[in-house]
């Protein structure tokens, strides 16, 4: 009998204490056509990566999204193109934890070189 309910126990241990996830959406935006003409830009990859805990339904933290993208809008001082956002939820016992992760480039305009010797004024 002990052994049985050793064994229920530890069964019941490991069913509570196991994890699943689930990707819910993936949305991709900011492709637009290639520019033409002008100066080449530099691009930079940047990433934001927020997340919501939940216990039991209840949570206080509802403006996760939001925070992404200004952590990614701080990153760039350009123009941020080709923006993936992806969300999915690890699921725990009695509570789960919504995740943002947002992937982006950031067009920089190229540092301007200095005056070169042509261009400095004579005396």
């Amino acid at each position: 009998m002990r052994a049985a309910l050793s064994v229920a126990g530890l069964a019941l241990l490991l069913l509570a204490s196991g994890c699943t996830y689930s990707m819910h959406e993936v949305a991709a935006s900011g492709y637009a056509a290639v520019p033409t003409g002008g100066a080449p830009r530099l691009a930079e990859r940047i990433e934001a990566h927020t997340w919501q805990h939940v216990i039991l339904g209840v949570t206080d933290n509802t403006d996760y999204v939001d925070k992404a993208y200004a952590s990614l809008l701080s990153q760039c001082p350009g123009e941020i193109v080709g923006l993936n956002t992806r969300y999915s939820t690890s699921l725990g016992f009695l509570s789960y934890k919504n995740v943002i992760e947002m992937r982006a480039l950031c067009l920089r305009d190229p540092p301007s070189a200095g005056p070169g010797p042509a261009d400095v004024p004579g005396p």
